[in-house]
Parts: C-alpha cells; sequence; structure tokens
C-alpha cells in the first residue's frame, strides 16, 4: 500500500511540469524492491489556498507524504526515503539554480493494519500479465 501523495502549490506550477514529477516518483516507486507494484499509487494535488513563508506569491513548495503499510524497517524506509527525495530534488534542480523560492519536504506515515480497509484485484492482474497469462 505505498501511497504517493504530492502536493504544491501555483508558484510550481508556473516553474515545472508536476505530471512529469508524478510519473518520475512512480518510477521510482516501481523500481524498489519493497513496495508491492500493484498496491502503489500517485497522485498530486495543488493547494489552491496555500501561503509560504512571508506569503510572497513567487514562493513555492512541494511536500510528498509517502503512506506505507506497517512492517517495513527503518532502514528500508530510509532507503525509500532517500531515493524518492533524491528524485525530487533532481526534478527541482532548475528551479533552485534559478534562485525561484522553493521549499521541499517529504514524510513518511506508516498505515496500521487495523486500521485500513482495502479490496484490490490489482496484484493478481500484474502477476497474470508478468507471467503471460
Amino acid at each position: 500500500m505505498p501511497h504517493i501523495i504530492v502536493e504544491y502549490n501555483s508558484a510550481i506550477e508556473r516553474a515545472a511540469n508536476i505530471s512529469d514529477l508524478t510519473d518520475k516518483l512512480h518510477s521510482c516507486a516501481v523500481a524498489h524492491d519493497a513496495l508491492p507494484i500493484g498496491g502503489i499509487r500517485t497522485r498530486a494535488y495543488a493547494a489552491d489556498n496555500a501561503k509560504v513563508g512571508d506569503g510572497a506569491p513567487e514562493n513555492g513548495f512541494i511536500y510528498i507524504t509517502l503512506r506505507l503499510g506497517e512492517g517495513r524497517s527503518a532502514e528500508v524506509k530510509k532507503d525509500i526515503g532517500d531515493q524518492l527525495f533524491g528524485v525530487l530534488e533532481s526534478f527541482t534542480q532548475q528551479i533552485f539554480t534559478a534562485d525561484i523560492p522553493l521549499s521541499l519536504g517529504l514524510e513518511i506515515q506508516d498505515i496500521e493494519k487495523e486500521w485500513t480497509w482495502k479490496k484490490n484485484n490489482i496484484h493478481r492482474i500484474i502477476k497474470d500479465k508478468k507471467n503471460g497469462q
């Protein structure tokens, strides 16, 4: 159940293509052995009413929340976080180089099994495709 949730404000929409970022983050997650492909969800939301720092309209932010099913070790979570944050840093390198005000963040949250309800046939379908069925 890895869910990658990207929040950003309008200043970023003017500086970067968020769809490209979600593609890159999703690809990174799919490539990680500790994340089941059938459970990966990547989505981005514009924060239409947001203020950053002193409230100047050019101040941007991108904040990623990664929600994971419980049970992964601290080392695995750190590796996943480092890889995803590396994608984010690479994606925003030109924004930083251009001195556009920008704040980045990434947080990992564990989801307790007892408090989540799911139904999913995607895992089976992906496995069947992989096995040529």
